[in-house]
């Protein structure tokens, strides 16, 4: 309004002035008629230039005048706005599907019987809620089956730990009595030795000294005898008769010392020798014997005695029959128990009846989580970079708001129907409630980035082209073009980081004929 009242002003002083300089250009053309009548015949070609140039001055002034305002008359209207300092809060809005962060498939742990099911499709459960039932039979039977297995498996490690203590037992008893017995044989052998050297030695003195007394003996009758043939000769019968004698009892020493050379071998000393190493052979002869039947007993025990690897293998075949009737235990706990929801859920799929028979590893349904809910989103390559993990976002369903949170961008992106590449995102719903249904759509909002007290400008001040980003301003009724660098935007505003200052006026109804250096009359917004 006071724009309007300026230029209202700003003419009638114009055309003031205007009549006023008309005003005195007819008083001087009226005063330099009557002095050209009263002194025609003396104005010489001097004064006449002078006149000209006085006309020619005013026709300028008038020109100049009238162009003012005409150019007023003409000039374009813009609004402006300031640039003002203020928070900006930058956010990337899109749709998705609400969906569970947590889907578990149910599948048999037992080849039963369906008995009753609780749930069907779209259902709603509580942890721990039973949501299919066995046959009872089936329960019965998973269990006896169990305690059997169980049983068999316990008495087979049980015996072959027994065996294996029996034959360690016996191979170390054979292994022990092996080493005892080769040292007894050793020492007996050697002891035999010295007493087969002792009885050679009293043998070999004996049959000495009874050969040596046969050989005296024979020495001294030969010496009888040629005495007696001397004592022939000097016909000395008292001599002959002495040494007849003497060779008589000289006959039976030999007679005598032949017969003790003869029983040599039933000396007491001989025999006490040979009967004491037929003593420690026959130990030998009975120590061999057991020394066989220790072998044997090694021989047969070491095959039953297990190697580490061995060991290993039995301990790892009875921890797994253990775990065997552990997991055969909890089949009967499951079968006895049924199908129970491990969290608050909702069926999703159901393809099982009742009364059906079902397989270990048959089907039974799928529950979705319901406190673990999320949105799964697309975003294209333009909001990709905006977008981080751990960014926070508004989540509305079914006009319900609620807090959320990036929890995953994918890696890979997926072309859509349109031939658009986009890559898919979770937004992880933190507040969930009964008002949650899986599979419908739901509105996003992520906060990606936020700035305090930055400069900022509407976002339809802000242009661009093949230079840059710039803006429109207002400098003396003059449009100036200004090249500026930006930041994060909203959708109302942009931060501007370069190229204007707080305060400036810029245009921010640009349309088609704005062009810098043209003059515009600046219209600030209120």
């Amino acid at each position: 309004m006071s724009d309007t009242l300026d230029e209202k002003e700003i003419l009638k002083a114009d055309k003031k002035a205007e009549k006023l300089k008309k005003a005195e250009e007819r008083k001087t053309q009226k005063a330099e008629r009557k002095n050209a009548r009263s002194e025609k015949p003396k104005m010489d070609k001097k004064k006449k230039r002078r006149i000209f140039l006085v006309f020619a001055a005013a026709v300028l002034v008038l020109f100049i005048g009238a162009n003012k305002i005409f150019a007023k008359d003409m000039a374009m209207t813009v609004s402006t706005t300031e640039a003002l300092r203020g928070d900006i809060e930058e956010t990337v809005s899109t749709s998705g599907t609400v969906a569970s962060e947590e889907v578990k498939t149910y599948f048999s742990k037992i080849n039963g019987t369906i008995g009753t099911i609780q749930v069907k499709a779209g259902d709603t459960v509580e942890s721990g809620e039973q949501m299919i039932a066995f046959d009872s039979g089936d329960a019965e039977h998973a269990k006896r089956q169990a305690d059997l297995q169980a049983l068999a498996n316990e008495s087979s490690y049980q015996n072959s730990v027994q065996k294996e203590r029996e034959n360690e037992g016996k191979f170390a008893e054979a292994s022990t009595n092996l080493a005892v017995l080769k040292q007894q044989i050793e020492d007996e052998e050697n002891y035999i030795k010295e007493l087969q050297t002792q009885l050679d030695e009293l043998q070999a003195n004996l049959s000495a000294y009874y050969n040596q007394a046969a050989t005296n003996i024979s020495i001294h009758g030969i010496q009888l005898q040629s005495d007696l043939e001397k004592a022939v000769n000097e016909k000395n019968q008292g001599e002959i008769d002495r040494l007849n004698e003497e060779i008589k009892n000289n006959n039976i020493a030999a007679q005598q010392v032949s017969y003790q050379l003869g029983q040599m071998s039933n000396d007491s000393r001989v025999k006490e020798l040979q009967t004491k190493i037929s003593e420690e052979q026959d130990k030998v002869t009975h120590y061999k014997e057991y020394q066989a039947e220790m072998e044997s007993q090694k021989a047969s025990s070491e095959g039953g005695v297990m190697n580490a690897y061995q060991k290993s293998e039995l301990e790892a075949n009875h921890e797994i029959s253990s775990m065997t009737a552990q997991d055969a235990s909890e089949d009967y706990d499951y079968a006895r128990d049924g199908v129970l929801a491990d969290f608050n859920g909702i069926v999703t799929e159901l393809p099982v009846v009742e009364g059906a028979p079902v397989m270990e590893g048959t089907n039974l349904l799928t529950l979705a989580n319901r406190d673990k809910v999320k949105v799964d989103i697309y975003v294209t390559k333009y909001d990709l970079e905006k977008i981080a993990v751990g960014q926070k976002a508004e989540v509305t369903v079914s006009g319900h708001s609620y807090e959320g949170e990036v929890v995953k961008i994918n890696k890979m992106a997926t072309v859509n129907a349109t031939g658009t590449a986009s890559v898919g995102a979770e937004i992880r719903i933190n507040n969930p409630d009964e008002n949650i249904y899986l599979g419908i759509e739901a509105k996003v909002l992520i906060n990606t980035n936020e700035a305090k007290q930055v400069l900022l400008l509407p976002v339809e001040c802000v242009n661009a082209d093949k230079e840059g980003d710039f803006v429109y301003t207002v400098e003396n009724g003059i449009v100036v073009r200004k090249n500026v660098t930006t930041g994060i935007s909203s959708d109302s505003y942009i931060e501007i980081t370069d190229g204007i200052t707080e305060g400036e006026q810029v245009i921010s109804s640009v349309t088609t004929g704005i062009a810098e250096g043209m003059p515009v009359t600046a219209h600030p917004a209120q």
